[in-house]
């Protein structure tokens, strides 16, 4: 029997206001086993976070990404074993969900031999997720730059300076379905060409270390001044963390997860928004993480 582990990162993306092109991988990971059987059944277990919540059958974002990929090679998917082993809170803003559609892929692309070559699996994952600067930053660790192309997605992976963040996750059950309705369909001028200096600048800011530009190029307009007001607390969070020693803060993807960057303090940070949160009646949960630098990581156990 052979099989896989495929380790994935978690992914927030945006950044402020790099709104669906950037993404920085995060050291909370997702590990997909997967093996072939010698009978025809699919078989998934869901362990850690999505107990519960995730199906544990053919919709189960793993096994549909490996069934997909079986499907492009015009084969039928022979048995399967998965058990996902996540660390990624689903609905956070953290990608879990994009981290399962890329395991499966590349789990089975793995025991098949390897016939896609890993721009191919992008692309594939890309379009599976409707994410694509979650699956390029996943893929390849850092910071990802993503952007549609006439041909296909153009991506690039920029090496940054070593950084750890403080994540804070509120528990807001009815967060989810605001999500995209939240955003406005047009948006003035002005605020795209803001978006589009400041995400430029962002970018030098992560590769070069610069924090003091950092501070400022975090600022976004297009969504995060529509998803803010649906986190109660944001604003005091926000403060408590810049008391704290945060440099700046941002919504993780669409939230309600917010990421701060720091330099120092972080276990400080963590308790000062996590308390911030509290004291609006809002539970949290808070992460201290480094940069994911390598993306995917593949070993096989036997």
């Amino acid at each position: 029997m052979h099989k896989v582990n495929v380790s994935v990162p978690a992914v927030s993306t945006n950044i402020g206001p790099g709104l669906d092109v950037l993404g920085l991988a995060l050291n909370l990971r997702n590990v997909v086993e997967m093996s072939l059987t010698n009978d025809d059944r699919l078989r998934v277990e869901v362990r850690g976070e999505g107990t519960g919540i995730l199906p544990e059958n053919v919709h189960n974002p793993v096994m549909a990404a490996a069934i997909r990929l079986f499907q492009a090679l015009e084969q039928a998917p022979p048995g399967l074993n998965v058990v996902c082993a996540n660390a990624i809170p689903l609905d956070a803003g953290l990608g879990a969900r994009t981290a399962l559609i890329v395991g499966g892929l590349v789990g089975a692309n793995n025991l098949l031999g390897g016939p896609f070559q890993r721009e191919e699996l992008i692309q594939l994952a890309a379009e599976l997720s409707e994410e694509p600067a979650a699956v390029v930053t996943a893929m390849r660790g850092g910071l990802g730059v993503c952007a549609e192309g006439p041909d296909g997605l153009l991506y690039r992976s920029v090496e940054i300076t070593p950084l750890r963040v403080v994540v804070a996750l509120p528990l807001l059950p009815d967060y989810q379905p605001r999500l995209r309705d939240a955003l406005p369909r047009q948006v003035p001028l002005r605020d795209a060409v803001h978006n589009t200096g400041h995400a430029t600048l962002l970018i030098e800011a992560l590769r070069s270390g610069d924090f003091r530009l950092l501070r400022h190029t975090v600022i976004d307009r297009l969504h995060e001044p529509y998803r803010r007001h649906f986190i109660p607390g944001y604003d005091a969070v926000v403060a408590a963390a810049a008391e704290a020693g945060a440099v700046a803060v941002t919504l993780c993807g669409a939230g309600p997860a917010l990421m701060a960057f720091a330099t120092f303090n972080h276990q400080s940070i963590e308790s000062a928004m996590h308390g911030a949160f509290r004291s609006v009646g809002v539970e949290a949960r808070t992460w201290s993480l480094s940069v994911d630098q390598q993306g995917v990581v593949i070993s096989v156990v036997e």
